[in-house]
């Protein structure tokens, strides 16, 4: 997966990693009018930064979760708006669209630093992880930050948090999102650790069980 190639020691990759997602949380709190323009200029610091240590694996992991953001994005441009005059790129709202590819990437990699002996370990925390987080942060950004999205408020929100007014099926993707993104990023490692050994090593040896 992920810390195999590292040109840094594991505890200080992670460290740093919570520093980045810890800093970018912080930013995009305290300028909220700028949260679209805070989280573009994290990913491209990421990108830097992956490429600088040599995260190869983790820089493929980016690279998706971005094609699946613009992928979801695009397909849902019309269902995105907001109080605040966001960036927009090809009729794509920069806040979504780079909120969904960090949020993605940054548990991802998060779950990619622990030490388990089967795949399946990785994806069963993962998901999970990744079902309670959605809620969290979808209701401290409705309820305390004040970001609504202005197209789908009058949808009812998920009961008891209130959060995610959408329609039925917009909630189903959101759900969705996260098993998808793992287990795409899960099977891009298996093949490049196939292809290119020297840059993508495996993580688990030709033996370990799945």
């Amino acid at each position: 997966m992920t810390f195999y190639n590292l040109t840094t020691s594991r505890p200080k990759t992670i460290f740093a990693d919570l520093l980045i997602a810890t800093g970018t949380l912080l930013m995009f709190m305290q300028f909220m009018a700028q949260a679209d323009w805070v989280l573009l200029v994290s990913w491209l610091f990421i990108f830097g930064y992956l490429v600088l240590t040599k995260r190869f694996n983790a820089l493929v992991h980016q690279i998706l979760a971005t094609v699946i953001a613009i992928g979801w994005v695009h397909f849902a441009k019309d269902y995105y708006g907001y109080k605040f005059d966001f960036l927009k790129i090809f009729g794509m709202n920069i806040l979504p669209l780079m909120a969904w590819t960090l949020a993605l990437l940054g548990l991802g990699e998060m779950c990619n630093h622990l030490k388990m002996n089967r795949r399946i370990y990785y994806f069963l925390i993962f998901i999970p992880s990744f079902w309670f987080l959605l809620i969290l942060f979808e209701t401290v950004a409705y309820h305390v930050l004040k970001i609504r999205n202005t197209v789908t408020g009058s949808f009812a929100g998920l009961p008891y948090c209130n959060c995610i007014h959408a329609p039925t099926w917009m909630k189903m993707v959101y759900f969705s999102m996260g098993p998808l993104y793992y287990g795409s990023i899960m099977s891009a490692d298996e093949l490049l650790g196939r292809w290119y050994p020297i840059f993508f090593p495996h993580k688990f040896d030709q033996n370990a069980k799945a």
